[in-house]
């Protein structure tokens, strides 16, 4: 049965952050939903999308980082749950940076909001106007 109450996560210490939220929307049924996360990645990969060439140009934040702010949503991309997440994070100076969470960002401690959308799934497909997978969405 999908979840469809909002959903309070700690995620695993050590877990990949996308993979282990990934995990957290498939096991409760939920395939659309708000998300929000705080807390701390042991370091981070970033992305940003280079709108010009149609890529990603991707980063890393080594070292500890606090999460400020990650938000994003959920949706299906290929028939599975896909995380699309941003996050903000400051390093031990205070400094942030941010971007496109990409796999690479260990969790150190973090704890998750889910807020189930409902009504019929959403899926991403190819964009060619962007290049992205965006939602593909329906009239009406």
């Amino acid at each position: 049965m999908p979840q469809t109450q909002p959903v309070l996560v700690r995620l695993p210490k050590g877990a990949d952050l996308l993979a282990a939220l990934k995990e957290a929307c498939a096991t409760r049924g939920i395939t659309k939903a708000a998300v929000q996360v705080i807390g701390a990645l042991e370091c981070a990969r970033l992305g940003y999308y280079l709108q010009d060439e149609r890529r990603y140009e991707s980063y890393e934040l080594p070292g500890h980082c606090e999460v400020l702010c990650g938000a994003g949503n959920v949706s299906l991309k290929d028939g599975e749950v896909f995380v699309h997440l941003h996050l903000t994070l400051s390093k031990p100076d205070g400094s942030c940076l941010g971007g496109h969470a990409l796999e690479g960002c260990p969790v150190f401690a973090a704890e998750a909001f889910l807020l189930p959308v409902p009504g019929a799934d959403l899926a991403r497909g190819f964009d060619e106007a962007t290049g992205l997978f965006l939602w593909q969405v329906q009239a009406g």
